[in-house]
């Protein structure tokens, strides 16, 4: 039997707009927003969490509840590209870890990057949609000047 909890933290969030986040979306139920001990970068126009034994880092994001977890990982798990015939080394791996929710902690499916984080800008606020919501607004700002 697998978690039927997920964690996500960028690009299937609940705002998220695109084919990946809607399937989700439309087959499991946000549960509300959680956080997990990690560290975020911004890889492109998406991010990565890595593992941190800092525990005043966290990655904030959101529990979602599959209804049917064995086949939603599957399209999800080739979305992260750690799907078995996925390039390897994949992009991200799959594993289950305990996220903070509400007042306990629950055993989630945490997409935890996996390539080389050296060149990466690291998101402090370990919050994407406000990181990225940032740097939209300064690009706009540019744009104006």
């Amino acid at each position: 039997m697998t978690s039927p909890y997920l964690f996500v933290y960028g690009t299937l969030k609940s705002d998220a707009c695109n084919p990946n986040a809607n399937n989700l979306h439309q087959n499991a139920q946000l549960l509300g927003s959680a956080k997990w001990q990690g560290a975020l970068y911004l890889v492109r126009n998406y991010p990565g969490a890595v593992r941190s034994t800092n525990g005043s880092e966290h990655v904030l994001g959101e529990i979602w509840k599959l209804n049917d977890p064995e086949t939603l990982l599957i399209s999800l798990d080739e979305y992260e590209e750690c799907a078995p015939r996925s390039p390897k080394p994949h992009e991200y791996i799959r594993s289950l870890e305990p996220v903070h929710f509400e007042v306990e902690i629950v055993k989630a499916w945490v997409y935890i990057y996996n390539l080389d984080i050296d060149n990466l800008k690291k998101i402090e606020s370990g919050n994407f949609i406000n990181e990225n919501q940032i740097l939209i607004r300064r690009k706009n700002e540019d744009i104006r000047r």
